[in-house]
């Protein structure tokens, strides 16, 4: 059975339709009792894989190590840093920026629901029926419920990060500043992050010739020094090594349903997307590798990410 990664939203009748299957990379031919499987991986709710123990025990323990290796030795370097911002540049030397991590729920939508029309908690049609025997014109109309949720423990309403920000906790992201310290009074429009879905197909982060960027800092960027901070991410557990970039709240509301499997893991300094292209990749193109890398995660994938991220490194391919 071929794996299935989609970037649109698709009926489960289309599904079932072999021309169609075809031309996604389904293979039609296998027993029909897998069919149902297929369709749970293709609409993004399969059961999240279960880490080893040992898996997770070692990948903690190199992050730990390596993180203070690196801290321990960059420090001259990181001092050096700090002068240099400091006389070129008004504003803090350390950016800091919120960002979504890993989603530690076992779903993707509730069980249950605040029903504001009934006061009371309802069953999630959308969880707790079967989705392989309504129409797809009923399955449209059921809505997962309200945006907010009922605390037991505060008696008030509180927002449903589940739905706002998409599965994931936000944390504080730390990274050298490359950009003016007023960039976003300078340049609002490169903040705004609204796309059409036309544009959010072909969308890049990242240019040559980024105006939010001076001179002075190119080098740094050229270099990932200013990527140095993010090992105290990793050494208070908000990061990894290797696994899938940390996005912002922002950009989350454009993931479909099947980029959400990002989420499932923790976010890492480099990842599959980081070898393969890094800055020169689309937003898509992005997002498709750190689904590969959810998908076929383990500790000699790591490894040799990183090794391959230490040559990216010295070519500087895609920095910038």
């Amino acid at each position: 059975m071929k794996g299935i990664v989609s970037t649109e939203k698709v009926g489960i009748r289309k599904i079932h339709d072999p021309e169609y299957s075809k031309d996604k990379g389904i293979n039609y031919d296998i027993p029909k009792s897998m069919h149902k499987a297929i369709i749970v991986d293709f609409l993004a709710i399969p059961k999240k894989r279960k880490d080893s123990y040992s898996y997770k025990l070692v990948k903690r323990l190199i992050d730990i190590f390596v993180s203070l290796l690196v801290l321990l030795l960059t420090w001259p370097i990181m001092l050096y840093i700090s002068f240099y911002i400091k006389r070129h540049s008004q504003g803090e030397i350390i950016f800091r920026q919120t960002r979504i991590k890993q989603n530690r729920r076992n779903t993707t939508i509730p069980n249950y629901y605040l029903d504001s029309k009934k006061n009371k908690f309802m069953s999630n049609r959308r969880k707790c029926g079967n989705l392989f025997r309504i129409s797809d014109k009923e399955r449209r109309k059921r809505g997962p419920g309200e945006l907010s949720y009922f605390c037991l423990k505060d008696k008030i309403m509180k927002p449903d990060r589940r739905k706002i920000d998409l599965l994931g906790n936000p944390f504080t992201f730390y990274k050298v500043r490359t950009m003016y310290s007023d960039a976003k009074e300078r340049f609002p429009e490169l903040f705004a992050y609204k796309y059409t879905k036309g544009e959010i197909k072909s969308l890049k982060f990242k240019s040559e010739n980024d105006p939010r960027v001076p001179g002075w800092a190119k080098r740094l960027r050229q270099t990932s020094i200013d990527e140095l901070p993010n090992f105290i991410n990793v050494l208070l557990g908000d990061m990894s090594l290797v696994g899938p970039r940390p996005d912002i709240p922002e950009m989350i509301k454009y993931y479909t349903d099947v980029q959400k499997i990002k989420m499932h893991v923790k976010p890492g300094i480099t990842g599959l997307a980081q070898i393969r292209g890094r800055g020169h990749l689309s937003f898509r193109e992005t997002l498709k590798y750190d689904i590969e890398y959810v998908r076929n995660r383990s500790l000699m994938l790591d490894l040799k990410i990183i090794a391959r991220t230490i040559l990216t490194i010295f070519t500087a391919n895609g920095a910038f």
